[in-house]
């Protein structure tokens, strides 16, 4: 039963099928914990790319991108791509137990157990097997494919000689040579090696790099040569997601604002580190705006923004969730560190293969991460300079872990929706603007971005809003083992009474708890605007002046709190955009260890939903 899986026909672009095989669950991770555990580089050839190697395909089109500027290590003129016929499927497995046993020998006894023998595939209510090649879509299959692949790649670069340099990514296979007769000769070779590879010499090709400069050259999802070339390739990916963007409009804001996050705007992000398009960036410029008018679609403002709301508004958008925005990062900002990441750790891998003419080391890689990290921070730090102080503190909210997780709320439940005009609400809140109406039709006052939550002539949404967290709080307490709670106990206070009381055998037992929800914005909350500029980041200044603001709220709700019997008292404060105090944050984590897997997380979005309800009950779009 282990070995059986689903089977998944794909169809591709040519209208074949491609047969995916989705294994069981617990073969699946022990497949891959014995691949991390057990895993040797001396597997595989230096120039077998695929299994765990760094940047995937990046370093074969790093090379290609090197020839054609004249900086790699040996000059080629011709490139020849190899494509495989129904490559993993094709492997005889004899052959494959034999390759696993030479150059992997820790593996053998599994590569036995799982392809020894014949498996059962499942296609609706039939029972198909499983008697040759490698599965796709099991975790061993790239290796045990790649090892068998070995021998074969071993012996044709051999044949080839030195002047010519294989490269291959699983089964897609690039030859850089001074010969014109590579293909035909690659082409000889292998053919009495069918039974593990095959090649479909309709697709296989033969190209010298000065037409590649002309003519431009399509290669492991990217494209290599002159601008123009690249420029209408990258165009064409941007239409199609335009086309996708605009579907979004039959569906509900929330679900549409997922997939702009989740998925539409991750197609294209492997492009910024294999195209190069330094001189693209009015394309990627344009997929930027492409997002933000999306954004403006389903913030549903009734009036145009002015030139500073549209400037800011377009910097939080770009800006990550975790810092206060929206997480629509930005391609054209992304691109260039992206690109120069990727050329680092591809030159370190090529430089180990002597293919670079350099005789300097090159240069330690730094991770996309890390330039990119910076690169946020100082934005973020130059967004807060500008901000007034009701701008900052909703900023420092929304940087909040509570503050942010509406943001990846999967709605299938109903407690997990939310309407289009909340999802409105919030995305006014990410990007800082407030009210379309410069006065507010219920006191007559002035109606800047916060007034709504505070104006006294609206209807308060405040005990609704309190009543629903604690409601969600009681919920997840309930699921702790050995946890026996109570909804709004008695003290010994007369009539007063806290929120929640735990009682019971669970490390969260003899505790009451009184939740508070306040606003940042009340008159009495510390101002974050200084006449001096802190010595450290502004970002984390914020964030101690509104802390502590919380804190000392904390403090005085414990002093108040109503006497209990047999137990402590701990206050849960909470910012109504989605900051906690210290000792919140304190008891936050118990919970987290005392609640069931998935318990703690699902509380998070519950009440992440419930503050972004709660505001949208009082904003006036």
């Amino acid at each position: 039963m282990l070995r059986t899986s689903r089977l998944i026909p794909l169809k591709k672009d040519d209208g074949s099928i491609r047969p995916i095989a989705v294994g069981e669950l617990i073969y699946r991770l022990c497949a891959k914990a014995l691949i991390i555990s057990h895993f040797q580089p001396d597997f595989l050839l230096p120039f077998q790319l695929g299994v765990k190697s760094i940047g995937g395909v990046e370093p074969i089109v790093r090379l290609t991108e090197r020839v054609l500027e004249g900086s790699a290590g040996a000059e080629f003129s011709f490139l020849a791509s190899l494509d495989a016929s129904n490559a993993f499927n094709r492997v005889d497995r004899a052959e494959m137990a034999a390759a696993v046993k030479t150059h992997a020998p820790t593996l053998w006894r599994t590569c036995k157990w799982a392809y020894g023998d014949s498996s059962d595939l499942v296609c609706g209510d039939k029972i198909l097997q499983s008697s040759q090649g490698v599965r796709q879509g099991d975790p061993f299959g790239p290796l045990f494919f790649s090892i068998t692949l070995r021998p074969t790649l071993h012996a044709l670069s051999q044949s080839l000689g030195p002047s010519t340099q294989a490269l291959a990514y699983l089964d897609d296979i690039y030859l850089f040579s001074n010969d014109s007769q590579v293909l035909s000769k690659t082409t000889q070779f292998l053919a009495d090696k069918q039974h593990i590879i095959k090649l479909n010499e309709k697709k296989c090709k033969l190209i010298s790099f000065d037409e590649i400069r002309q003519e431009g050259f399509k290669m492991l999802g990217t494209m290599v040569g002159g601008k123009e070339k690249r420029a209408e390739f990258l165009e064409g990916r941007i239409r199609k997601e335009m086309a996708k963007v605009g579907k979004l409009k039959d569906l509900p804001h929330q679900h549409a604002l997922l997939l702009l996050r989740f998925c539409i705007q991750q197609n294209l992000r492997h492009l910024q580190r294999s195209l190069r398009s330094d001189d693209l960036v009015d394309l990627w410029e344009r997929l930027d705006t492409m997002l933000w008018e999306e954004v403006k679609r389903m913030r549903m403002r009734q009036r145009e923004d002015t030139v500073e709301e549209e400037t800011l508004g377009r910097s939080l958008t770009k800006l990550p969730a975790r810092l206060g925005g929206l997480g629509l990062l930005s391609f054209k900002d992304v691109a260039p560190l992206a690109y120069r990441s990727a050329a680092e750790a591809s030159d370190t891998l090529l430089d180990n293969l002597g293919l670079l003419s350099s005789p300097e080391e090159p240069p330690t890689p730094v991770p996309q991460r890390t330039r990119c990290a910076e690169l946020w921070e100082s934005q973020q730090e130059a967004i807060l300079r500008n901000l007034g102080d009701t701008e900052r503190k909703r900023l420092t909210e929304n940087a909040s872990r509570l503050g942010r997780s509406w943001l990846s709320v999967i709605p299938y439940l109903q407690p997990l929706r939310l309407s289009n005009v909340e999802i409105a609400s919030g995305l006014h809140d990410r990007t800082l603007v407030g009210s379309s109406i410069p006065v507010c039709r219920f006191c007559g006052s002035d109606s800047p971005l916060g007034h709504d939550e505070l104006c006294r002539a609206r209807n308060p949404w405040t005990q609704r809003r309190h009543n629903a967290i604690n409601r969600v709080i009681y919920q997840h307490l309930k699921q702790i083992q050995g946890a026996t709670v109570e909804i709004e106990p008695h003290t010994l206070s007369g009539q007063r009474r806290n929120d929640l009381r735990v009682r019971g055998s669970s490390a969260l037992a003899f505790t009451d708890y009184d939740l508070k929800v306040y606003s940042l914005g009340d008159r009495d909350a510390r101002s974050t605007v200084t006449p001096c500029a802190p010595n450290g980041k502004l970002a984390d200044f914020c964030l101690d002046r509104c802390v502590n603001w919380l804190d000392k709220v904390g403090q005085v709700v414990s002093k108040n709190a109503p006497k209990v019997t047999g137990g402590v008292f701990k206050p849960i404060i909470l910012s109504t955009g989605g900051l906690m105090s210290r000792s919140t944050a304190d008891e936050w984590k118990e919970w987290r260890e005392a609640m069931p897997v998935g318990g703690f997380e699902k509380m998070e979005k519950r009440i992440g939903v419930e503050l972004v309800k709660a505001r949208a009950r009082t904003l006036v779009l």
